[in-house]
């Protein structure tokens, strides 16, 4: 366990994944200020109630620990942040006496054991790499390889970065425990939004015989 800074926003946060960040309260300039001085950590969490400016927002209780791989400060006094989503955790207790909020949290590690068969595991690289090229297809370009991590965890923190969904259904993935159990519901959201995009590329071809992988 450890006290961490937290940072409530309209997003979630993954593991390894970049976020852009402009800070402009005082609040969190504040909080930036002292992160970059201590281990350049807090914690990205999804507001639950409440909004991003103004009075301190209720945050879910699993969030990811953010590093803050640069920060830029600006003329006007604004900041600009590139984070990386290092680790989950799990908010045990908030404090507010601060002017931004402090969670004592506990870090998550993931499950090790993958349940997934390799032939499932290729199944689900080869929806993915059918589904960026869809992607591709729908803004007029082309894919040739999908560049995705090879471990079956960095994997089930690769998907919702590529899935145009509600935050709270990436909110159920960023809290699922299991990557085998996070996989294939990822396996499931890829393979619908795949019908939707494909039937969209279809009707702009004009070309009902559009290939189906």
């Amino acid at each position: 366990e450890r006290i961490l800074p937290l940072f409530p926003l309209g997003v979630v946060l993954f593991p390894n994944a970049v976020l852009p960040l402009r800070i402009f309260e005082e609040r969190y300039k504040l909080m930036i200020g002292r992160c970059l001085k201590d281990d350049s950590e807090f914690g990205v969490v999804l507001i639950k109630s409440g909004s991003e400016v103004g009075e301190p927002a209720e945050p879910h209780a699993v969030g990811t620990v953010a590093h803050i791989e640069q920060a830029s400060p600006l003329k006007n006094g604004e900041m600009l942040l590139a984070v990386t989503g290092i680790q989950r955790f799990l908010i045990k207790k908030v404090t507010r006496r601060l002017p931004y909020l402090e969670g004592q949290v506990e870090l998550l590690s993931d499950e090790t054991e993958i349940l997934l068969s390799k032939e499932e595991m290729q199944q689900m690289r080869d929806v993915v790499s059918s589904y960026e090229r869809l992607l591709a297809g729908l803004s007029g370009g082309w894919v040739r390889h999908t560049d995705m991590p090879e471990d079956p965890v960095a994997l089930s923190y690769f998907v919702p970065g590529l899935l145009d969904i509600d935050v709270l259904e990436k909110q159920h993935l960023l809290e699922e425990p299991s990557p085998s159990h996070r996989l294939a519901t990822e396996l499931q959201l890829l393979k619908a939004a795949s019908l939707v995009i494909r039937r969209k590329v279809e009707r702009r071809l004009g070309n009902s015989s559009f290939g189906r992988n």
